[in-house]
């Protein structure tokens, strides 16, 4: 049995470590390249989107898996000689896959060396070509769809239907959101329509609302909870009304990618301010948020310029963890 404590994301504090480790250019049992400098420049945004996984033995690197999201790839695949067994690549390709399973991705290639074909067969990787050049690079790929959960291929399925491209999570370097299994009422919103919420989101939701009306702020909630097949019923009726999917999609999340379905999410107005629009950053209500909210747990998800690529989403306000106020 396997000795090494865990499979987990690098995290960015090992940056410099990790560094040392490509310097030393460990054996790459996978991969041809890249330079060792074009990956030091891309680790920040790897180990930002979870896309460098380790294997820890003794506290040290025993293998290192690299995900490129855009190009559906395993870019690098390092093994310590001392601390790698014959299970780390398996154990690694299983995590990397399932990231990229959470991203959307249906499947995955790599190019590889000619001595690593016969792992890579047995990770379940077919080479492109049917009776490939040995003495160059391989690329081979794994169908993914088949190791995706029920709710995953149901995301997929409606995705086909409205048109989504399979890049949607990957341009926008969104994972998917599961819809949250416990929910309870926050009352009504704006409209007069019943809004849920994850039970640990609503009660700082209340906190929040309350701090904020103690303070002659009104909050008014949009939306809360969505289920997948709510969202997807949004963009097939936008979509009846003749606008185009890359319009919707600049205005909505896809279907299994939305903060929604996680019960923890808002979306706020105030009273004499349109909803879902850019205004409402130019209202008390707002800057209230941008200095209290993350008392009780709540961050702005997509601000201005955000690393998404989303259109900035003042309202858009999500629960993360409790802060210093809520529940009080």
């Amino acid at each position: 049995m396997e000795s090494f404590t865990s499979v987990r994301p690098i995290r960015l504090s090992e940056v410099e470590k990790l560094v040392a480790l490509i310097r030393a250019r460990l054996p790459d049992v996978v991969h041809a390249g890249p330079a060792p400098e074009l990956l030091e420049r891309r680790l920040s945004t790897l180990i930002e989107d979870g896309c460098l996984i380790a294997a820890i033995k003794d506290g040290e690197y025993a293998g290192v898996l690299a995900l490129d999201l855009y190009d559906r790839q395993v870019i690098a695949c390092y093994l310590s000689p001392a601390l790698a067994s014959a299970g780390t690549p398996r154990k690694l390709f299983t995590a990397v896959e399932q990231r990229a399973l959470a991203y959307g991705l249906r499947s995955l290639q790599c190019c590889i060396l000619a001595p690593a074909l016969s792992l890579m067969w047995e990770l379940g990787y077919a080479p492109e070509e049917s009776e490939p050049d040995t003495d160059r690079p391989i690329l081979v790929r794994k169908a993914l769809t088949g190791l995706a959960d029920r709710w995953t291929r149901h995301v997929f399925d409606l995705h086909d239907e409205l048109g989504i491209s399979q890049d949607y999570g990957p341009r926008h370097r969104l994972e998917m959101v599961r819809e949250c299994s416990q929910r309870i009422s926050i009352g009504l919103d704006a409209y007069e329509r019943e809004q849920w919420m994850a039970p640990e989101a609503a009660r700082a939701w209340e906190s929040m609302h309350s701090a904020a009306s103690s303070n002659g702020i009104r909050l008014q909630v949009v939306s809360a909870y969505r289920a997948v097949n709510y969202q997807a019923n949004l963009i097939r009726n936008k979509l009846e009304k003749g606008q185009n999917i890359a319009r919707i999609l600049s205005v909505s999340a896809a279907p299994g990618f939305s903060e929604h379905h996680s019960g923890r999410a808002l979306d706020l107005k105030t009273p004499g301010e349109p909803p879902l629009e850019e205004s409402f950053a130019d209202t008390p209500a707002y800057r209230w948020l941008s200095d209290n909210a993350r008392l009780f747990g709540f961050r702005e998800s997509f601000g201005r310029g955000n690393r998404h690529s989303m259109t900035w989403e003042p309202w858009h306000w999500c629960f993360h963890a409790t802060g210093g106020v809520a529940g009080q």
